[in-house]
């Protein structure tokens, strides 16, 4: 089995036991980071700072560090850490993405910025009502969003 569909198993499953309430321990922040710097500058209280020469992967790399602190935040029942995770996600979509456009058909990867922005903003409200159903529900729409829209730019390359 290719050792990324072995990861993504293993990610589920643990998040599976965490929604089930299954792990009691809570990782910090600071834990999740394990001192690593994020590449797109995000500032959650005074908002992200806006680099027109972002590139597309330092802002591909910051959105799945986010997501890895969004499961373990779902895993550990940490919601501000969901919470805080989900807006730097959104943030990091609506004013970094829309510099990166890759497709001809801009209207569809607009619908897909939105859908994701739109996802993140109900994980980040589930979260703060610490609602662990609706946070898990609204993180795995929004990894689907994700995939889908990675599908459509993997498609239209072709």
């Amino acid at each position: 089995m290719p050792s990324g569909i072995r990861r993504g198993i293993c990610g589920l499953v643990v998040a599976a036991a965490g929604i089930l309430g299954l792990t009691s321990s809570r990782v910090s922040s600071d834990e999740v980071s394990g001192g690593q710097v994020e590449r797109i500058p995000v500032e959650v209280e005074s908002g992200p700072k806006v680099d027109e020469e972002v590139r597309l992967e330092d802002v591909m790399d910051s959105k799945l560090l986010y997501s890895e602190k969004i499961l373990t935040g779902l895993v550990t029942h940490d919601f501000e850490l969901i919470a805080k995770s989900a807006e730097s996600m959104k943030l990091i979509g609506l004013r970094h993405s829309k510099n990166l456009k890759k497709t001809e058909d801009g209207e569809v990867y607009d619908h897909f910025r939105t859908e994701f922005a739109r996802q993140a903003s109900r994980l980040e409200e589930e979260a703060k009502k610490e609602q662990l159903a609706g946070a898990a529900y609204f993180a795995q729409s929004l990894t689907a969003t994700c995939i889908a829209c990675h599908d459509y730019i993997r498609d239209e390359r072709k």
